[in-house]
C-alpha cells in the first residue's frame, strides 16, 4: 500500500483470502466453492487490467542521450519546462 496507495482496497481483499487460499493449499476439502474460485478469478482478472492500466499511464522520463550533458538544465532532462519531447536541430 505505501507504494501504490491506490491499490490498498485490492491488497485487503487480496489478503482476505489468505486463510482460504492457506487451507486449500493444504488440500483440506472444501476449503473453497466454485463460486469462490470464480470470485477470485473475476477479481483477479479485473486487478490484472486496473494495473496494467496504471503501467501504461505511468509517465516515462526519457533516457539520457550521449552529450545530453551539453545542455545542461531542465530542457535536457525533459523536466518541467524541458519540452521533452523536443525535436533538436543540428
Amino acid at each position: 500500500p505505501e507504494i501504490a496507495p491506490e491499490l490498498t482496497e485490492w491488497s485487503a481483499l487480496f489478503a482476505s483470502g489468505a486463510r482460504r487460499r492457506a487451507l486449500a493449499e493444504a488440500g483440506v476439502q472444501g476449503a473453497a466453492g466454485r463460486r469462490d474460485a470464480d470470485d477470485l478469478i473475476r477479481d483477479v482478472a479485473m486487478f490484472l487490467r486496473i494495473v496494467e492500466r496504471m503501467l501504461v499511464l505511468q509517465p516515462v522520463l526519457p533516457q539520457p542521450r550521449a552529450g545530453a550533458g551539453e545542455g545542461g538544465g531542465a530542457e535536457a532532462t525533459g523536466g518541467p519546462g524541458g519540452g521533452g519531447n523536443r525535436v533538436e536541430s543540428a
